[in-house]
């Protein structure tokens, strides 16, 4: 049987589609799966045992009929029993409709019109339900479909995330001590918490960097941060400015290798989640309930603010990161360290 996963972005999402993929592979290993996915995340499941062919989406595709045209001829080189949808969005519903499958899977509450290209629509997902649990119940309603008379049950246990030898395999040579990474950034803004916090929290960790560095990461087009970290590397003996300097098999193989991470909601969080690291989540307009740690060993700081979660992108007084003290992101890493204050 050979099945179509879609789930194109972003990358937070992508890592906890992964046990997913677990669930079908280990239970059924002749299954053949396929997955399309967004060029900008191909690193992270590129060459994984799991997946027998990978496909390659952009937003330039949609914008060139022969880019189209060529993306289209690759996807319907294979005929699929099921395409599971993943993503319930207007793009990955287009894929969904021109790909060659019997049945076309997502949930009737998906969004921008996708619900449009599914003959299969599966009752609305509770939306306050964990991601990687809601991507679980449609792998398992999606079994049930084809007729896979095997019992799942949806509990606190999560398959293990599996990646590929690369990721697992990749060594980062320049680090030369035990090490605690800190990720400032995400894609939305309102999801930051101030670099001012940060500075104090770093101020605060004279004591763990007797027996840790601290590593700094972000993508390169953050230059705030860029700038900031770079400053911060500059101060500190103990800080390392890695921001814009990491492909994303190596931030991988950084997180997998590390001893803790603080980290705001962001797809390398979800990273540290899967590998089982020691985790302090800062949480302000989302909700870790939704996207929060799920696996390893974790604290969760969330905003006591009124207005969160709101789920918001952009905010003008974003109360809600600030509402978070360094003193209370402190005593959570030293805690996971097993450090007294």
């Amino acid at each position: 049987m050979r099945l179509l996963i879609v789930k194109l972005s972003a990358l937070g999402d992508i890592i906890q589609t992964l046990p997913s993929l677990t669930l079908i592979k280990t239970n059924f290993p002749d299954f053949q799966i396929d997955w399309v996915v967004d060029e900008r995340n191909v690193e992270i499941i590129e060459n994984h045992p799991y997946i027998d062919r990978l496909l390659i989406f952009s937003k330039k595709i949609l914008f060139s009929i022969r880019k189209f045209k060529k993306f289209l001829e690759e996807l319907r080189k294979c005929e699929y029993e099921a395409v599971i949808d993943y993503q319930g969005l207007l793009k990955s519903g287009i894929i969904v409709r021109f790909s060659k499958a019997k049945y076309k899977i997502g949930f009737s509450n998906y969004k921008e019109g996708s619900t449009l290209f599914y003959n299969i629509l599966l009752p609305p997902y509770d939306l306050n339900l964990h991601a990687t649990k809601r991507y679980l119940f449609l792998t398992k309603e999606v079994l049930k479909i084809l007729n896979i008379n095997k019992s799942f049950e949806i509990s606190s246990k999560i398959p293990h995330s599996v990646f590929s030898k690369q990721i697992l395999e990749t060594r980062l040579n320049f680090i030369n001590r035990p090490y605690i990474v800190f990720i400032p950034s995400a894609r939305w803004k309102t999801k930051w918490w101030p670099l001012s916090y940060w500075e104090a929290l770093i101020d605060e960790s004279k004591k763990i960097a007797k027996d840790f560095d601290i590593l700094i990461t972000g993508s390169s087009s953050e230059l705030e941060l860029k700038k900031w970290a770079k400053k911060m590397d500059e101060k500190y003996s103990y800080i390392y400015s890695l921001v814009g300097k990491l492909s994303l098999k190596e931030l991988a193989s950084l997180i997998k290798n590390s001893c803790a991470i603080v980290s705001v909601d962001t797809g390398p969080m979800h990273i540290a989640s899967a590998f089982q690291k020691p985790i302090v989540a800062l949480f302000g307009p989302t909700s870790p309930e939704r996207t929060g740690p799920w696996d390893g060993k974790f604290k969760i700081i969330k905003s006591s603010s009124f207005c969160s979660p709101c789920f918001k992108k952009k905010c003008k007084e974003w109360k809600c990161m600030k509402e978070i003290k360094p003193e209370e992101v402190k005593k959570a890493l030293y805690e996971l360290l097993n450090y007294s204050l």
